[in-house]
Formats: C-alpha cells, sequence, structure tokens
C-alpha cells in the first residue's frame, strides 16, 4: 500500500536555497564592514544561524554582540530574497501536485518557517501542505528526530505509514530515529554513504520514477 504521508524536507530537497543564505549572511554582515567569504558564509547551513553567528563575532573578539539581533537582519532578508525569486527543483510542482488528494502532505524542515511560508506563497503550493514543522516548533533540530515527530503527532500519522524526503545525512538520520522510511533526493549528489538505507532518486523527475521511489503509481501513464 502507498503511505498516507509524505514529509518533505526544505532546503535541498523543494527549494535550491544554498546560495540564498550564502548572500543573505554577506549582504547582512556586510553592514559591519565584514566581507565573508562563500565557503564561511555556507557553513551556516551546516551549523545553525545563531551558532554561525556567534562564531563570527567570538573570533573577531566581539563581547556581548546583538547575536540574535544579527539573525533577524538576515533572516529577514532571506526570506524576501526566497519570495521574490523562489526556486524550486525541476519536478516539485508536479510531484506536489501528483500527491494532492492522494496522501497527506507535510514540510520538515531546520529552516524558519517564513522561509517556507514565503516558498510556498510565492509557488503557489501552500495549500497542498497541512502541516509546516520548521525550526521553531522542534526543541532539538535535526539529526534530532523532533521535528518528523511532531509532524507525525500534528498528521496523526504512524511512522511506518508515512516517508520521508531528504537530501543530507543530518535529514536522513532524524528520519529513520522516527522511524519513518526514507527516500534520499541527490539533486547534484550521487548515491553514496550518505545516501545507505535509503531509497535513492537523483532528482524529483522525471514523475513517474519520483513517485514509485515513494511508493505511488503513475496515474498520467494510464
Amino acid at each position: 500500500m502507498p503511505p498516507t504521508a509524505v514529509l518533505f524536507d526544505f532546503d535541498g530537497v523543494l527549494a535550491d536555497t544554498e546560495n540564498v543564505h550564502v548572500v543573505a549572511w554577506q549582504r547582512t554582515l556586510v553592514r559591519l564592514g565584514w566581507e565573508i567569504p562563500d565557503d564561511v558564509a555556507a557553513r551556516a547551513g551546516a551549523t545553525d544561524d545563531r551558532a554561525f553567528a556567534a562564531e563570527l563575532f567570538a573570533r573577531r573578539g566581539i563581547e556581548d554582540a546583538d547575536v540574535d539581533g544579527w539573525v533577524r537582519k538576515k533572516q529577514e532578508l532571506a526570506a524576501s530574497m526566497i519570495g521574490l525569486s523562489p526556486r524550486a527543483f525541476p519536478g516539485v510542482a508536479p510531484l506536489v501536485r501528483a500527491l494532492a488528494g492522494r496522501a497527506r502532505l507535510a514540510i520538515v524542515s531546520t529552516t524558519w518557517r517564513e522561509n517556507v511560508d514565503a516558498f510556498l506563497a510565492a509557488t503557489g503550493l501552500a495549500d497542498a501542505f497541512e502541516h509546516v514543522v520548521a525550526k521553531q516548533d522542534a526543541a532539538e533540530l535535526k539529526p534530532a528526530p523532533d521535528g518528523y515527530l511532531a509532524a507525525l503527532e500534528r498528521l496523526g500519522v504512524a511512522a511506518a505509514d508515512a516517508v520521508a524526503v531528504e537530501d543530507s545525512p543530518r535529514g536522513l538520520a532524524a528520519a529513520e530515529a522516527a522511524g519513518v522510511p526514507r527516500v534520499a533526493v541527490g539533486h547534484r549528489l550521487e548515491a553514496g554513504d550518505w545516501s545507505i538505507g535509503a531509497t535513492f532518486i537523483p532528482a524529483l523527475e522525471p514523475l513517474a520514477d519520483a513517485l514509485a521511489a515513494l511508493g505511488f503509481a503513475d496515474r498520467s501513464a494510464s
């Protein structure tokens, strides 16, 4: 039987936002006269905005910096950029529309809710998702299972009756810890150690392949 619910990660699965966060941090910190290289700004995606900002200030010997204030400035800019120019990965809209009415959909992400809301509004996909579990909604972020457990509780769905779509080791570990079967989407990555234990697909298209990986038949082919 196909799953009752499909739980999507956001950054790197639905939305191509890596460069957005890099640019948002660079534009925010240039107000301090700081030029932040791409590889340094990209580290925020591997940790957390607040931890990233706190580390930057600490390395420069700045005590009592308004870390939360600078995170808010960056976040407001990132959400604005996503809303003005949303970059959905190829295949996202057809897949979401094909799943509508066949499965209950939710997003489980470690990003800020405002980013997800801006993307969904700009792409016209907001009505397809029943719930968004974002950074603000989980006590512990991925690889902890909190976000997935919260989504399952809100949907009233058992872990075994759902499937998670992830693009990173942390996300896959979070879904596994919650007991949710996993699909790993590569987009720009090949299958490897990071995707072991999950069903791997290189992209969310062709539609028939993505649906099959999630446990659904492609009705358009009949």
